[in-house]
């Protein structure tokens, strides 16, 4: 990538050839292998498509020294794109599905100018607004004062990290410009992102078609394992309309 570090993706390929891929963004403390083994059932075996998901920068295979928190994996995300389709063909049709932190990343990635036009929708699943609500959140759930913490910690980062946790990871802002369809998934009961987050996000979203799905009961990243026919449900809804 563009700070000099190695990054690893994956590729799996379903029995005959697709020109659909997945691109996957997965969450904080996560890794590619780690968040999408449960979807490739699904994708690969049973809608026949490819799945290409990557290891953010300092997670899994790839290098780095930071994480992001969407603000470098939204810029490595579109290069990613990039090499989609120099590698597997320009004609692709691209699906983004991003998880926690993932989702915040391919919302980013949703509004950037440099989005390829083979992105067909994006599937953002219990994303948030934006880093610097998911600390205030936190810091107001386990009730710590947010002042002077919060401007603390902000400046410190945007200084030895280089980027801003509310301006260069503002995921509402992302979906007020979002140039393809979005479906938002949230889980009814996460704790961890809360599921108003979700709710904003959908009702922010400008683009010509949304959809939102909250699963009751579902916990932070949860929803798949919760009600795995309403997620695949909704997402091969999107399919039947856009690829």
């Amino acid at each position: 990538n563009n700070k000099g570090f190695s990054l690893q993706g994956y590729l799996i390929r379903p029995e005959k050839p697709s020109d659909v891929y997945i691109f996957g963004s997965h969450g904080y403390r996560s890794d590619g292998k780690g968040e999408w083994a449960r979807y490739v059932k699904h994708y690969v075996y049973e809608l026949g498509y490819n799945m290409f998901f990557i290891d953010h920068q300092s997670a899994g295979k790839s290098e780095g020294k930071y994480i992001g928190f969407s603000s470098f994996e939204s810029k490595d995300g579109i290069d990613w794109l990039n090499f989609m389709l120099d590698t597997f063909g320009k004609d692709i049709k691209i699906i983004l599905h991003g998880i926690s932190m993932g989702s915040a990343t391919v919302m980013l990635m949703s509004a950037d100018e440099k989005l390829p036009e083979n992105v067909k929708f994006t599937v953002a699943d219990c994303g948030f607004t934006s880093a610097l609500d998911e600390f205030s959140y936190k810091l107001e759930s386990l009730k710590v004062p947010k002042f002077p913490v919060l401007p603390v910690v902000r400046e410190i980062n945007r200084r030895k990290v280089g980027y801003d946790f509310g301006r260069d990871t503002n995921a509402l802002e992302a979906v007020k410009k979002a140039k393809v369809p979005m479906l938002f998934i949230h889980g009814g009961d996460d704790k961890f992102v809360p599921t108003y987050m979700g709710y904003l996000l959908y009702h922010e979203c400008v683009t010509e078609y949304k959809d939102l799905l909250i699963v009751p009961g579902a916990g932070h990243a949860e929803s798949y394992l919760v009600d795995p026919k309403a997620y695949q449900g909704k997402i091969d809804e999107f399919i039947n309309k856009f690829i």
